[in-house]
């Protein structure tokens, strides 16, 4: 009976073991992502649609379910602020400008280039091939960060407060803001502006207050966060492309086990789909809206536009080597 008895106690401390253990397991995290523009943009849509799919995914299983804060509109610092902060792991996520992650990671600026990515059909096809995976597949190694998506594509156009755009020497009398990115500055200096650079939570008021005469954002940027209402003239030139990535922090992924990243892997993916829809869909009717609301669009010839824009190609590719020319070989090369 003892013998009996001291079993059963062995397996019942035993059982209570697994429970406990089950439940450290299973304990819940709490992600927090964040980023800059207004909920309404498709921002804000890949942002909460992932937030709630990632909740959902994650509610029933074994190692846990995540539960997901979205910090938008600055809240939680300027773009390259919330890089820093997914190296630090102070913040998880982020879904920023690609232009403000290359000083951290420099092969983003392959996505910077002007004209570089000549439609939405071949941006996806660089973005979510295996050409974007050769860009940035050791990030999570080399600085700390993983890219899990590019939730969308637009094209950014100049704006400005002063007149129609529909040359390049109309372009060349005014003053710009552009982020403080260097690819994005030496292309306008050789599209003949002499750039201020600015950091993005700070453009609209550097427009309103005459620091600058203009600067470039797609049109659903300019409409989300009101330079529409005072920049009146909207040059059609689609000179970059904007190509926020989603980023995670290295320290919060190593926190996920396998089966929570594949739920979050999932969630990015029906999040993209949703926000690459808003985006594609949502510009006419943006555009409509900024006509009623006063703004004149112009659509100059961009031939001297992409013709300025091979010398920045050239001047990056003799600078950065051999490696990004590669690269930018095998993205010309995947245009349709």
């Amino acid at each position: 009976m003892k013998i009996i008895s001291k079993n059963i106690f062995v397996a019942a401390l035993a059982a209570v073991s697994i429970l406990f253990a089950g439940q450290a397991m299973a304990k819940k995290q709490t992600m927090n992502i964040g980023y800059s523009v207004s909920e309404g943009h498709p921002y804000g849509t890949f942002m909460y649609t992932f937030a709630d799919r990632m909740e959902k995914f994650t509610a029933n299983l074994e190692s846990g379910a995540v539960k997901v804060k979205v910090h938008c509109c600055h809240k939680m610092g300027s773009e390259q602020e919330q890089f820093k902060k997914l190296q630090l792991g102070t913040l998880d996520g982020t879904m920023i400008a690609q232009n403000n992650a290359g000083p951290f990671y420099p092969k983003i600026d392959l996505f910077v280039l002007p004209y570089m990515l000549q439609n939405y059909e071949h941006a996806v096809a660089v973005a979510d091939g295996p050409i974007g995976q050769e860009i940035w597949g050791n990030m999570g190694e080399e600085i700390g960060v993983h890219l899990v998506t590019i939730p969308l594509f637009s094209f950014r156009h100049i704006y400005n407060t002063k007149m129609p755009i529909n040359n390049l020497a109309d372009f060349a009398k005014m003053k710009y803001r552009v982020p403080k990115n260097v690819v994005m500055i030496d292309t306008y200096k050789a599209f003949g502006s002499d750039p201020v650079p600015i950091a993005w939570s700070e453009a609209l008021t550097a427009t309103q207050t005459g620091t600058v005469d203009g600067g470039d954002l797609p049109i659903d940027v300019m409409y989300s966060q009101k330079f529409h209402d005072v920049a009146k003239h909207v040059a059609e030139t689609g000179h970059f492309t904007l190509a926020p990535p989603f980023f995670v922090g290295d320290k919060f992924m190593k926190k996920l086990t396998d089966e929570q990243k594949d739920a979050m892997h999932m969630a990015a993916k029906v999040a993209t789909a949703a926000s690459r829809f808003h985006t594609n869909y949502g510009m006419s009717i943006v555009k409509e809206k900024m006509i009623a609301a006063g703004v004149t669009f112009t659509s100059p010839d961009t031939g001297p536009w992409v013709e300025k824009a091979k010398a920045v190609h050239k001047a990056f590719g003799e600078e950065r080597g051999p490696e990004y020319v590669a690269i930018m070989n095998k993205i010309y090369a995947a245009a349709p």
